[in-house]
């Protein structure tokens, strides 16, 4: 697999010191191998340049610069989607509950992968690999020697060419406390260099996932306003993840040791809400029994989010842009001008620009709290996500309720994906854990516990816009399109795809080759 573009850099992990030295130790003391792998299956190797290779090992690794052998090659590409595999699986569960684990790859080498958990995300891991345990030596050891060429297992077999790294136990415990310590240096680097909560595989961004065109956008999006000091409003409709999104932009700001503060607007009474974002002093009004502070005092360094700002009321909203415009504020029955250093966020699920032209928001607050707009899409706008999230929805329920490992039908699967989501990701979310209660201790839950609209729920019409195309325009844009939807849906499998789309294998091969598709390919 080749992951996108990586936003958090691993090849700077290469000139931490003391990443150096665990690495040259590793190499020096058993022999193994230094890397750190990541869920889109990327592979940064760590270990320092020495002498010539000395394991089987190495030249598995060094493989394209040394003698290319297929077999040798696929075994290493299959070597790494398993260690991005494991990756992906604790980014998934949200972690290591064993702190560890061991992945044995074909042939036979194994391999130690410690989590590196950065802010509560699994970016990547450590990976000490390229030896067998010693008490099960005599098989592997037979496995790896199947997949060389000639001349090195003759030489193997004369004990004159690469070793195969044995270890007793004693050593991988070794191993093990070894990784630890470099996972640690990693996220002491990571942290120092205010990395992207983007994981490789780009499923999972500061506690949101999605995998979908449209979310990958909005991360990116994201990741560029947060280290600025900017005034963000956040749109989108009920449900979407609006204040996860603000949240992400807190973690990545330079703000983020800070408080992170969320008050919605629309939930507090108009004759309390000057009160609680501004604070009061004692006897303002009836109640006011000594001084308070408000929230946006309580925020002070950090990052403020106002949530459904288009409730506001206008003299709220004259404070408000008061204290974006000077950074001043004044308690409710106060005098003292009040400095604060806050962010603010602002989010809604109207069209505030609506709201200036009926006048009941303020044009000049409005272009003030725009200064960025980011758009949160409806789930049914990426529905290349409600897979991930309903899997997702599923573990957290079974690990909150303490049930059974379940899993969703196809079926049931399919339904979800036909249902337009009115509620968005909130309604998802709560009809995955009613299908988890209701299907009781049937481990695989099945369309029959759907609610009724979801059952009955149609697979959308495709709608395709080919204004200002010609015909042979478009008919080349529809057969691209399906071709490629069904390599991807297939693994890239031509055979399959061909039999699927009714054209045969050569056909095929002729119009992947016309229309360049292989460089979509995520598995190169």
């Amino acid at each position: 697999m080749t992951s996108s573009k990586s936003i958090v850099d691993w090849n700077a992990l290469s000139l931490n010191e003391g990443i150096r030295f665990g690495a040259r130790l590793l190499r020096e003391q058993l022999g193994v191998r230094l890397f750190v792998a990541t869920a889109g299956g990327e592979c940064i190797d760590l270990t320092p340049p020495g002498p010539e290779a000395e394991t089987v090992f190495d030249h598995f690794v060094e493989i394209d610069a040394r003698w290319g052998d297929g077999k040798v090659r696929a075994t290493m590409d299959g070597t790494r989607r398993r260690w991005a595999e494991q990756v992906e699986k604790w980014s998934e569960e949200g972690g290591a509950r064993g702190g560890s684990a061991v992945v044995e790859t074909v042939p036979g080498f194994w391999a130690r992968l410690v989590p590196v958990v950065l802010r509560e995300e699994v970016v990547g891991a450590v990976v000490v690999a390229g030896y067998v345990p010693k008490e099960k030596a005599a098989k592997r050891v037979e496995a790896i020697r199947t997949v060389l060429p000639d001349h090195l297992q003759a030489a193997i077999a004369e004990e004159e060419g690469p070793t195969i790294v044995q270890l007793a136990r004693r050593d991988r415990r070794w191993i093990d406390r070894v990784g630890q310590s470099m996972a640690k240096a990693m996220v002491e680097q990571l942290e120092k260099d205010a990395p992207s909560l983007v994981d490789e595989s780009g499923r999972r961004f500061a506690g949101m996932l999605g995998k979908s065109k449209e979310m990958k956008q909005l991360f990116r999006k994201i990741e560029k306003v947060a280290r600025t000091n900017s005034t963000v409003l956040i749109t989108g409709e009920n449900g979407t993840g609006k204040e996860l999104v603000a949240r992400a932009i807190h973690r990545l700001s330079p703000r983020r040791d800070e408080k992170f503060v969320a008050v919605n607007c629309a939930a507090i009474a108009p004759e309390l809400i000057v009160s609680e974002l501004f604070g009061h002093v004692k006897g303002a009004f009836s109640g006011a029994h000594q001084d308070r502070q408000g929230l946006f005092e309580a925020a002070d360094a950090g990052t403020l989010l106002l949530d459904e700002i288009g409730d506001m009321e206008p003299t709220l909203q004259t404070k408000l842009l008061r204290v974006l415009q000077e950074g001043t504020l004044v308690r409710v029955g106060d005098t003292q001008v009040r400095k604060v250093d806050v962010r603010v966020l602002c989010a809604t699920n109207t069209d505030l620009e609506d709201l200036v032209r009926k006048g009941r928001f303020r044009r000049d607050l409005y272009f003030r709290v725009r200064v960025i707009e980011l758009g949160v899409p409806p789930l049914r706008d990426r529905r290349d996500d409600i897979e991930l999230l309903a899997r997702h929805f599923v573990n957290e329920t079974v690990r909150r309720h303490g049930t059974g490992r379940k899993e969703l039908s196809e079926e049931c699967m399919q339904q979800l994906r036909c249902y337009d989501w009115p509620g968005n990701v909130r309604e998802l979310e709560n009809a995955i854990e009613r299908l988890v209660i209701m299907s009781g201790q049937e481990s695989t839950i099945d369309a029959r516990w759907l609610s009724e609209p979801i059952a009955e729920a149609k697979e959308p019409e495709p709608t395709l816009d080919f204004e200002g195309y010609e015909l042979p325009e478009a008919i080349e844009w529809i057969e691209r399109k399906m071709i490629l939807d069904g390599l991807r849906q297939t693994g890239w499998n031509k055979t399959q795809t061909a039999r699927r789309l009714g054209v045969s294998r050569r056909n095929l091969i002729r119009k992947v080759a016309r229309y360049e598709l292989e460089e979509f390919r995520e598995d190169k």
